[in-house]
């Protein structure tokens, strides 16, 4: 090494190592939105990716958290988590970070305040590194030793699990989800409805909507596997099942993604279409009759959306029962009869088959759509008995042979 390269790499590395005792610029207690993040002895990486945003045009700024013993640089701070979710993707399309998260900061909540309107100082150099400094092979010794970034900051950084690849290192443990759900054809956001299941237990342990974050309790169960499903009957089913603590199990999955403390499951809706079948699993009905429980109408409502938003699309209904025995039927009268809900209601009882009971639930469904507005002609009907259960009827599982289902024929 020529004298010049030795004293401008001393140089280099003095500037570095007089920065790295961060005192006057911690992070106060806040919520960030992170496009980067350095070790103590790295500031001036941070400066310096600070500089490139402000060229940008982006208020950028940078902070230290006492926490993580990091440097942060983040492009803007916000006064509540939900509000902070719910610009990420803004936030990466308007900084062009498409790794940009959210990082909470919990340890500046005493620290003096940093002002953030001030334009922290720069540290010249002559190249840029933000991550490892990549040298090709015909580079000349002394670009590469006045480009590269001195060796101990490099493993620093690296040792923080910084790198691009990996998950972010502010990462606490997920405690937080968030499910983004859109159009796979427009590729617009979608408000669907989804449930959280105990994967071990198949128990629902959260409902939400898409596009909204929402604190997750652990589940209790040994795997802790967790099972995220759509639960819109206008929309092809899908789930994705993962575990609690290690959401990240494959690194190039275009399903999950960690951001700081919140977990993303990424969904690309399909529109159910001519053929699909859809369980109304939701559909509840009392004992030998057709009559439904009040907390039915959640998703028959979701069946009006979908025939109101699809005035063309047809459908049967289908009826089925656990086994083939007959019996008493409570139902509905023929005529002017819309209490579907109340079992003591002004009905009808009669006798039939298994048969005639699942006619009757797929009857009741379609008079509750009429009812609202639903041309009978795009409805009809068919009572299945037991002849297509699912599970065997003395099973565990046997209710879930008792269910009405949806087929969309036009």
């Amino acid at each position: 090494m020529n004298k010049a390269i030795l004293i401008a790499s001393i140089f280099l590395g003095a500037a570095y190592n007089s920065v790295a005792k961060p005192t006057s610029n911690d992070l106060p207690f806040g919520y960030y939105m992170v496009v980067a993040a350095y070790a103590p002895s790295a500031e001036g990486y941070a400066l310096k990716l600070v500089e490139k945003l402000q060229e940008k045009g982006i208020e950028a700024n940078y902070g230290f958290s006492k926490t993580k013993n990091l440097f942060f640089v983040y492009s803007t701070k916000y006064n509540s988590r939900s509000e902070a979710l719910g610009a990420i993707k803004s936030e990466r399309e308007r900084t062009g970070e498409s790794k940009a998260w959210v990082y909470v900061n919990n340890s500046g909540v005493d620290s003096k305040k940093n002002d953030e309107s001030n334009t922290p100082s720069i540290i010249e150099e002559k190249e840029e590194v933000i991550e490892e400094t990549k040298i090709e092979k015909n580079s000349t010794l002394k670009e590469a030793e006045e480009s590269a970034p001195p060796k101990e900051i490099i493993e620093e950084v690296k040792n923080e699990n910084l790198e691009e690849e990996q998950t972010p290192i502010s990462h606490q443990g997920m405690t937080y989800l968030f499910i983004e759900a859109t159009d796979a054809t427009t590729g617009k956001p979608l408000e669907i409805d989804f449930e959280v299941v105990d994967l071990a237990r198949k128990v629902e342990i959260a409902r939400t909507q898409s596009n909204h974050s929402f604190p997750l309790s652990e589940p209790t169960s040994a795997s802790k596997m967790i099972q995220v499903q759509s639960n819109d009957v206008a929309w092809q089913a899908q789930s994705f099942d993962f575990k609690y603590y290690e959401p990240i199990i494959d690194p190039i999955s275009i399903f999950l993604d960690n951001l700081g403390d919140t977990t993303f499951v990424k969904f690309e809706m399909k529109p159910i279409k001519k053929g699909d079948i859809v369980t109304l699993y939701k559909v509840f009905f009392f004992k030998d009759a057709s009559i439904m429980m009040a907390k039915s109408e959640y998703e028959l409502e979701q069946v009006l959306s979908l025939m109101n938003n699809n005035p063309t699309v047809k459908i049967v209904i289908h009826g089925h029962t656990n086994g083939g025995s007959a019996g008493k039927i409570i139902a509905l009268k023929e005529d002017g009869d819309i209490d579907f809900f109340n079992i003591n209601g002004d009905h009808r009882e009669l006798s039939g088959t298994a048969s005639k009971l699942s006619a009757e639930r797929a009857s009741i469904v379609k008079r509750y759509l009429t009812s609202n507005g639903i041309d009978p002609s795009r409805l009809s009907i068919k009572g299945w008995g037991g002849k297509k259960m699912i599970y065997d009827k003395h099973s565990p599982e046997a209710r879930y042979n008792v269910r009405v289902e949806i087929e969309v024929v036009e």
